[in-house]
């Protein structure tokens, strides 16, 4: 076959599937169905250039899905692979460790709840009656409370 001819083909090939995928229905609100509803999907993760179909999803979660996904204890992601590298791929900061302290601060630090404590309100007896007990106790909880 001529160059020609193979690029005249060539170009009527690509305008006809050009044609027909821009004539063709996208059907997203049926693909959303499908992964939102039947598949229970819990986090969508788009690969692009851009949040184009993830903020679509959003709001198709927004307006249609979110009581379905309440009553269902449902929570769901949708991440982008440009936002959220670090959800996905479960990236997480360094913790910083807490310096250690010196050994002849530790037994002090044990006493030190014990030193903040208001003075109770009402002096208790040495050895409560039985009636008294409730009373005791909600004063001890009310401190505990207060601390």
């Amino acid at each position: 076959m001529r160059p020609e001819i193979e690029q005249e083909l060539a170009h009527t090939l690509l305008v006809e599937l050009l044609a027909y995928q821009f004539a063709s229905p996208v059907r997203w609100i049926e693909t959303q169905d499908v992964i939102l509803a039947e598949k229970r999907t819990e986090r969508i993760v788009e690969i692009g250039p851009a949040d184009t179909l993830g903020g679509m999803a959003k709001r198709t979660l927004a307006s249609k899905y979110e009581a379905y996904d309440a009553a269902t204890s449902v929570q769901r992601q949708i991440l982008c692979y440009n936002k959220d590298a670090k959800e996905i791929y479960y990236d997480v900061d360094p913790v910083e460790e807490e310096p250690e302290l010196p050994p002849s601060l530790l037994p002090l630090l044990h006493r030190l709840p014990l030193l903040l404590l208001p003075p109770l309100p009402l002096p208790l007896p040495l050895r409560p009656l039985v009636l008294d007990l409730p009373l005791l106790l909600t004063t001890l909880k009310s401190q505990l409370w207060i601390f």
